[in-house]
């Protein structure tokens, strides 16, 4: 079977990351699953961990000054900035395949691990770093990552920063003192809070910076040489889109999910 490559116009953060779980949650509940490459972009957001509380990772009367969204995604892992200088990628795979390892260790080292070798491949001085899960240049992170694991399912999604607004990436990131506190949800429990890091442009190291085509396509390949298999652009089933309109009025267009419960 053949993978299938996605590739549409929405810029609505909210859409975006429930298709993102739409993908992984049809796949998990399919006998016969499609593996998936899907590239998409979202206009300014800020996008916490599932497990996250958002007074500790955003600045909140920042981001609404400025109409940054801010959203909750349905995997764990830290807070990253989202802008149209920022392209996201989401890989869903059948964890029996014979070229996908077992633990989410390894599968970040051949999946992440590939996108990096895809972005030397076109010039980009990239390195993954297997402690932190994330591709970096000159010891300067370039992405952000997380994975789900669920019924033969491996869902990994991230970013890659090309020509992000980093002064805008650290204010909306950077939580003052004495903000409104919000529970994730009503079990209060405890917050995972992100690791800090030092963050770059991929633009900002190289002479020239490859098209986000180029990027995409250099992607592409890695997975046809991990896999052995065809990637081919296809689009999202029926099912899927259901699945994410659903996911979408039910969690993702819910202030509830996205900043949790105001603490009384």
């Amino acid at each position: 079977m053949t993978w299938r490559l996605i590739e549409e116009d929405c810029t609505n953060v909210y859409q975006n990351l429930a298709f993102d779980e739409a993908i992984a949650r049809v796949a998990a509940d399919q006998e016969e699953k499609q593996d998936t490459l899907r590239f998409w972009r979202s206009e300014r957001a800020v996008v916490i961990g599932r497990f996250q509380c958002v007074h500790e990772e955003v600045n909140l009367s920042f981001c609404k000054k400025k109409k940054i969204e801010i959203a909750r995604r349905f995997t764990g892992g830290g807070a990253v900035y989202h802008d149209l200088g920022n392209l996201n990628f989401s890989i869903c795979v059948k964890r029996s395949a014979n070229y996908v390892p077992q633990t989410l260790k390894e599968i970040y080292e051949t999946f992440i691990g590939g996108v990096s070798e895809a972005l030397q491949s076109v010039g980009i001085p990239s390195k993954y770093d297997p402690f932190g899960s994330c591709i970096r240049i000159n010891d300067l992170k370039i992405t952000g990552t997380a994975g789900w694991l669920k019924r033969n399912v491996a869902f990994l999604h991230g970013t890659l920063l090309i020509k992000s607004d980093i002064p805008m990436l650290h204010q909306s990131l950077s939580p003052p003192e004495g903000q409104p506190v919000f529970l994730r949800d009503r079990a209060r429990i405890r917050c995972m809070k992100s690791k800090r890091d030092n963050v770059t442009n991929i633009a900002d190291h190289v002479s020239r910076c490859p098209s986000d085509d180029t990027i995409k396509i250099a992607i592409a390949k890695c997975i046809e040489k991990i896999s052995g298999k065809p990637v081919q652009k296809g689009s999202f089933s029926l099912e899927e889109r259901n699945t994410a309109e659903a996911l979408y009025q039910s969690r993702y267009s819910q202030s509830e999910w996205n900043l949790g419960l105001l603490a009384q």
